[in-house]
């Protein structure tokens, strides 16, 4: 089955408005699946609830920045040495985003629990000492160890309506390998219901098969693949680019001005498409290379 679709038909099709849970791939500034978020705010696609990786970054601050988010589950969102995010902060400083506080045990063990159909994830030891879980009650539970009696915090199964994950590769049936660290994509994928992937490049199985590691993601989870060279700018795709430190500077710069990030979503996202907006980005890099 061919399931390689355009990036407007694949977000269309595949991330109705409204949607419960969409969770999004990637870690810090690596691997975010950045073309298939900017696609996400061209179309307003609201999301009920927002889950990132332990540590998310633009691919949460820029759908914060559309105005599409009510709720985010997340540990961390921010933008590492460069600073804090701010349509993030400002969102949850004026109240009109809610925030889940989670931490990165719990994503990461929620996840597995949510792929492996298990009714809850039992957590390290220690976590019941943060406050984390008061904070959170929909999401964590003091639960007997019915080994030991001990009182353990348990964290409930996260299942992703949507996960957008990001990958370097995959051939027309879904079947991807990811360039690079895997972070909790891999298990993102497994424990959502439909998964929408963003690729550099697609190629034959025959490649796929070959790949040293072998398939990372089988594609009878997949649902959608979408070819974007360059779509995770300006985050880096592992293998392919690093991180586009000025671009990065530029969207902070504006969105921590007197508009907030409207300007910058006006400019770079609903006031192009996603070939004009690759196509500008490679133009100015090009330019810079040559001062």
């Amino acid at each position: 089955m061919n399931k390689v679709l355009s990036l407007h038909d694949a977000v269309e099709r595949h991330v109705p408005d409204g949607v419960g849970l969409l969770a999004v791939g990637g870690m810090h500034l690596h691997n975010n699946p950045m073309a298939l978020v900017r696609e996400i705010v061209r179309q307003r696609r609201r999301i009920r609830r927002l889950l990132t990786s332990p540590c998310g970054a633009f691919n949460a601050d820029l759908l914060i920045a559309g105005g599409l988010v009510e709720e985010i589950a997340t540990s961390y969102v921010g933008f590492e040495h460069l600073g804090l995010a701010p349509a993030f902060r400002r969102s949850v400083e004026d109240g009109s985003l809610r925030v889940l506080e989670c931490d990165e045990a719990y994503i990461t063990h929620g996840l597995n629990a949510g792929a492996g159909g298990l009714p809850f994830a039992p957590l390290p030891a220690g976590l019941e000492v943060s406050d984390v879980w008061k904070a959170n009650p929909e999401s964590f539970r003091l639960v007997e160890d019915p080994f030991t009696g001990a009182q353990v915090l348990a964290g409930a199964p996260l299942r992703p309506d949507v996960a957008l994950v990001h990958a370097s590769e995959a051939d027309i049936a879904g079947n991807a390998v990811l360039g690079g660290a895997h972070f909790v994509d891999r298990v993102m994928a497994m424990a959502a219901r439909t998964v929408v992937l963003q690729v550099e490049r697609v190629v034959p199985t025959e490649a796929i098969s070959r790949h040293p590691v072998g398939t990372t993601i089988p594609g009878f989870l997949v649902h959608a693949v979408v070819e974007v060279p360059g779509g995770c700018h300006p985050t880096a795709s592992h293998g392919h680019y690093r991180v586009d430190e000025d671009h990065l500077r530029r969207y902070l710069a504006l969105a921590g001005g007197a508009e907030g990030p409207r300007a910058y979503v006006d400019q770079y996202v609903r006031g192009s498409s996603e070939a004009d907006y690759l196509e500008a980005q490679h133009a100015t890099a090009a330019g810079e290379a040559l001062q």
